[in-house]
C-alpha cells in the first residue's frame, strides 16, 4: 500500500514536472516565434524603404545621364533649325525630308546613346504629333494626346519633366524637353531609358534579381497592338512583365521565380491593388536548400502619382535563415541570443546605411568636377530653407557659367573642355568656405550658396571669383571668364522664385557683356 501510494505520488510528481516542462518549452515556443517573427518584420520594413532608395537613385542616375545627352547631343542649332521648319511645315512630302535629315543627323548620336541604356529618342511637332521615333522611324504622325500626359505637359508649361510612362511602343522611365528657336517653343524631344537600363544600375549595387511589371490595363489601353509583343503575362494577373527585364541570373532563376510568385499571390494581392511598397519573406525547402528568400516591391508611379508599375527585387537573406536558425539556441540561453541578434542585426544594419551612403554618394555628386551635383545641392537647399523659415538666418547664392564654353570645346575639344570644368570647381572650392555649398548645376553653370551671408558680401565674393578665373592659365587657353548672378533669400521666397531670380541675373550679366558680376543688391 505504502509503495503503491509512493509510485503513485511519483507518478504525479513526473506528470508536473512534464506539464511544466511543456508548458516551458511551449512559452519559450512562443516567446521565440514572437521573436522570431518581430525580427523578421523589422527587416522587411526597412528593406522595403532602402529598396525604393535603390531605384529612386538609379533613375536620377539616369535622368542625369539624359540631361548630359540633351545638353551635349541633341539641344544643338542644327538640331532645333529641323525642328524650327517642321513645326511650321504642312507639306508631308517636306515634313518627310525634314524628318529624314533630322534621322541622319543624329543616328550615329543614338546608337551611342544605346550603349548608355537610352532606348527612346522621340521628337514631337509643338501640337503632340510624333515626328520622329528614333527606336522605330517607320511610325510617326500619330496623336499622341491623351496616350502620352508628359508630352502634353511639357506643352502646356514648358519645363522638361522626368516621369515613369508607357507608350504606343514601349513603356520608359522617360525625360522630356521643350525645344525652343531664339525663344519659340517648336516641339518636344524626349529621352527615354527602358527599366534595363535601371537593372543594370541596380546590379552595380547588387546581384540580386530585379523585374519589372506594368498595370495590364495601361499596357492594353496604349501600346500598339503589333507592339504588344514586347510584354508577357506576370503570375499577378493585373500586370505584365516588360519582357526585356526577363533576365536569367545566377542567384534567383526565372523558373524559380516564377515558383515564388504562384505561392505568394496571395500575400500580396491586395498589397499590389493598394499600390503599397513592401517586403515579404519567402521560404520553400525543395528551393534553394530552404533558404530564405526576401521579395521586395516598389511601386512607380506616372505623372499624375497613380501606381502604374512595379520594380520586384528577388534576394536571398541570409540574415533572415539566421534568425531561424537561432530560435533553437534562444531555449539555452534567451538573453544571450538576444545580445548576439542584437549585434547581428545592427551589423546588417551598419553595412545596409554604408552601402546605402555609397550609392547615395555617387548620385549627389559629380563624376567630373567631384562636387556636388544638381540633385545634391536641392537636398542641402531644402534644409537651408528651412533653416531661413525657422531661425531667419542670411542665405544668399551665387549662379555663374563659363562665357563661350561652347567655343571652348568646339576650338580645343571636349577633353579640354572637362579640364576646365574642373579646374574652375577647384578654384571656386579653394576660396569658399567649408560651410558654403557649392555644385554643378549642369553643363557648364555652377551655383554656390552662402549660408549666414548677406547679399553685399556674396557680390564681393563672386566678383572675387570673377578676377581668379579671369586670371588663371587655362593650359593652352588664354583666357576663360564667367558671368556671375548675386541675390539674397526674401522672405516671401519659394525654392522656384528664390533660383529663378538669381537665374535672370546671371543672364543680365550674359547680356551685359559677360565676365561681370550682377546683383539685385
Amino acid at each position: 500500500m505504502f509503495l503503491k501510494n509512493f509510485f503513485k505520488d511519483i507518478k504525479s510528481i513526473i506528470i508536473f514536472i512534464i506539464s511544466a516542462f511543456v508548458l516551458l518549452e511551449s512559452l519559450a515556443i512562443v516567446a521565440v516565434d514572437y521573436a522570431k517573427n518581430i525580427e523578421i518584420n523589422n527587416y522587411l520594413s526597412l528593406s522595403s524603404p532602402d529598396f525604393k532608395l535603390h531605384v529612386n537613385m538609379a533613375n536620377m542616375h539616369l535622368g542625369e545621364v539624359s540631361k548630359i545627352f540633351y545638353d551635349l547631343k541633341v539641344n544643338k542649332p542644327k538640331v532645333i533649325d529641323i525642328m524650327y521648319k517642321a513645326s511650321k511645315e504642312k507639306d508631308k512630302l517636306k515634313l518627310a525630308e525634314l524628318r529624314e535629315e533630322l534621322l541622319e543627323e543624329l543616328s550615329s548620336t543614338y546608337e551611342y546613346m544605346h550603349k548608355f541604356g537610352v532606348r527612346q529618342l522621340h521628337f514631337q511637332l509643338p501640337n503632340v504629333v510624333s515626328f520622329l521615333r528614333f527606336h522605330k522611324p517607320s511610325r510617326f504622325g500619330d496623336s499622341l494626346v491623351g496616350i502620352r500626359e508628359t508630352l502634353e505637359y511639357v506643352n502646356e508649361n514648358r519645363t522638361p519633366i522626368s516621369a515613369f510612362e508607357e507608350g504606343r511602343i514601349f513603356n520608359g522611365f522617360r525625360n522630356v524637353y521643350p525645344i525652343y528657336k531664339d525663344n519659340e517653343f517648336v516641339g518636344t524631344v524626349e529621352i527615354s531609358f527602358s527599366f534595363s537600363a535601371m537593372q543594370d544600375v541596380l546590379s552595380k549595387i547588387d546581384s540580386s534579381t530585379y523585374l519589372f511589371m506594368v498595370n495590364k490595363n495601361i499596357v492594353d489601353t496604349k501600346v500598339f497592338s503589333s507592339e504588344k509583343s514586347n510584354y508577357v503575362s506576370s503570375e499577378f494577373k493585373d500586370y505584365y512583365y516588360d519582357k526585356k527585364s526577363l533576365k536569367d541570373t545566377t542567384q534567383i532563376g526565372l523558373k524559380e521565380i516564377a515558383i515564388i510568385n504562384d505561392d505568394i499571390i496571395g500575400d500580396v494581392k491586395q498589397k499590389l491593388k493598394n499600390g503599397e511598397l513592401f517586403s515579404i519573406q519567402y521560404k520553400n525547402k525543395d528551393l534553394y536548400d530552404g533558404h530564405s528568400v526576401v521579395v521586395s516591391f516598389s511601386p512607380v508611379p506616372n505623372l499624375n502619382n497613380k501606381i502604374v508599375a512595379y520594380v520586384v527585387y528577388y534576394s536571398f537573406s541570409d540574415f533572415v535563415d539566421i534568425i531561424i536558425k537561432n530560435m533553437y539556441l534562444l531555449f539555452i540561453a534567451l538573453t544571450m541570443i538576444a545580445i548576439i541578434l542584437t549585434a547581428l542585426f545592427t551589423l546588417v544594419l551598419f553595412n545596409e546605411r554604408k552601402k546605402q551612403k555609397a550609392v547615395h554618394d555617387l548620385v549627389v555628386h559629380d563624376a567630373l568636377t567631384k562636387i556636388y551635383n544638381r540633385h545634391g545641392v536641392n537636398e542641402v537647399l531644402n534644409q537651408k530653407l528651412e533653416e531661413f523659415n525657422r531661425d531667419k538666418k542670411d542665405l544668399s547664392i551665387i549662379f555663374f557659367d563659363i562665357d563661350f564654353f561652347k567655343n571652348v570645346n568646339d576650338t580645343y575639344g571636349h577633353d579640354m573642355g572637362d579640364y576646365v570644368l574642373e579646374n574652375i570647381a577647384k578654384l571656386v572650392s579653394k576660396e569658399i568656405r567649408s560651410s558654403d555649398i557649392f555644385a554643378r548645376w549642369g553643363g557648364e553653370e555652377f551655383i554656390i550658396f552662402l549660408p549666414n551671408t548677406k547679399i553685399e558680401n556674396a557680390k564681393n565674393i563672386a566678383e572675387k571669383l570673377r578676377k581668379i578665373i579671369e586670371e588663371h592659365a587655362f593650359s593652352s587657353i588664354k583666357k576663360v571668364t564667367c558671368s556671375f548672378g548675386v541675390t539674397q533669400l526674401r522672405e516671401e521666397d519659394t525654392k522656384a522664385s528664390f533660383l529663378k531670380r538669381v537665374d535672370v541675373l546671371l543672364y543680365k550679366a550674359k547680356n551685359s557683356g559677360r565676365n561681370c558680376v550682377v546683383s539685385d543688391y
